[in-house]
């Protein structure tokens, strides 16, 4: 048994669990996003659990059930953001852009309805994740894995560095983060399986500070597709103060951009 797996999985399940039962009952915003980011970790989790057992056990299966809740809960975030990122941006003034806060607020509002709606339908579906199964596939598991827990590693690895042998597009910087992140996710139990004190060559403070860099990177890709969203829902002509603004966010996103891929080439 690999107590450090068995571990983890009852810690981010149990923060799941109450989570949820917290947004069944009424709407929470920090609840929503612990759902969201224990998701993430169990994923990153259950990854590694079929990379470990594979004829045993079926990552995707997992959370099968909380997909379009989790996709929901990432549109609310990203809604969020943006109604953060023009305010830390705006020298510009309230009633320039009172239209577009509007269409902000309307749109947090549609993803949060869809998102309520998703809620009880996945409670009615019964347990949500097989702790029977998940638990018995983690005890079966044997205790000497630091050769498939490397393999594992390079295997993420082999992922990033096939990534930053193509060309640079946004969608595959992004899958570097998600990579990258589940790495961060795993650090400490993948550095206990294989004796290691780094991965990627880096700790797990430097894996975090990459993947949140990358992070705030697409929060400035989706600044421009929601502005684009806007126009395109208004039919509207773009004023001065919304081109000038839209100059700011891109140009915050190529330098962002220029730093990334300079870190990931290096890993």
């Amino acid at each position: 048994m690999l107590q450090p797996v068995r571990s983890y999985y009852l810690e981010h399940k149990t923060i799941f669990e109450e989570n949820f039962n917290i947004v069944l009952q009424s709407f929470d915003m920090e609840a929503i996003h612990k759902m969201r980011t224990t998701t993430k970790r169990l994923r990153a989790l259950f990854q590694l659990i079929q990379f470990l057992s594979p004829e045993q056990f079926k990552a995707k299966k997992q959370l099968k059930n909380v997909r379009q809740v989790f996709k929901h809960a990432g549109k609310i975030r990203e809604v969020q953001i943006e109604q953060e990122l023009l305010i830390l941006h705006k020298n510009l003034s309230d009633d320039s852009f009172e239209a577009y806060i509007e269409y902000l607020k309307q749109r947090e509002h549609r993803e949060i309805s869809a998102f309520l709606k998703s809620i009880p339908a996945v409670s009615k579906r019964g347990k949500i994740l097989d702790d029977e199964k998940i638990l018995s596939t983690i005890d079966s598991i044997p205790e000497n894995t630091k050769n498939e827990a490397q393999r594992f590693i390079d295997w993420k690895a082999g992922q990033i560095h096939k990534l930053n042998n193509l060309p640079v597009s946004d969608h595959r910087i992004h899958r570097n983060r998600t990579y990258i992140k589940q790495l961060y996710y795993l650090f400490d139990i993948l550095t206990y399986l294989t004796g290691q004190d780094k991965i990627l060559n880096k700790n797990s403070e430097q894996l975090r500070d990459i993947e949140q860099l990358i992070g705030s990177w697409h929060d400035l890709i989706n600044s421009t597709q929601y502005l684009q969203s806007f126009f395109n829902a208004i039919k509207g002509e773009k004023t001065a103060e919304y081109l000038a603004y839209k100059k700011i966010i891109t140009a915050e996103k190529n330098s962002k951009q220029d730093e990334i891929i300079n870190i990931l080439k290096s890993l």
